[in-house]
């Protein structure tokens, strides 16, 4: 009796602890300085997957092998290709660059459903943004 009433004081007295966090090794933990904060929201919490440079040719090994590392985590993953290039100030000449970049993208695109992705969850987009030409491709 006396052993099971040991057990169970010991038992509750584990079941009312608290598991460990950061307040345990400090009672003011330090928080995330600003520049940390200023770099995640600059991302808008996405970073992509690839990142592809106009006018490469043999993207087609490495995209495969990213996709099929995404596919591997989230099987109904949702893929994105955005153009991307830097504002001018000229929408006429941001406009005729994004559309250099079109084909490129929309091979990237092809590329993507050609490794297993159906076409429903691949999408082409275009934005000015940036400091370089550049072709992306987004997972969520």
């Amino acid at each position: 009796m006396r052993r099971a009433l040991l057990l169970l004081s010991t038992a509750l007295a584990l079941a009312s602890c608290a598991p460990p966090g950061r307040q345990s090794f400090s009672s003011t933990p330090a928080g995330p300085d600003t520049q940390s904060i200023s770099a995640v929201d600059a991302f808008n919490n996405r970073v992509p997957l690839v990142s592809i440079l106009p006018d490469t040719r043999d993207f087609q090994g490495p995209l495969k092998n990213a996709v099929t590392q995404a596919l591997a985590i989230k099987p109904d993953a949702v893929f994105e290709v955005m153009a991307q290039t830097p504002a001018t100030g000229n929408a006429d000449t941001d406009t005729k660059t994004l559309a250099t970049l079109a084909p490129q993208a929309k091979a990237i695109a092809q590329a993507i459903i050609a490794d297993g992705v159906p076409a429903s969850r691949v999408t082409v987009g275009a934005k000015t943004a940036g400091l370089d030409q550049v072709l992306l491709v987004y997972v969520k």
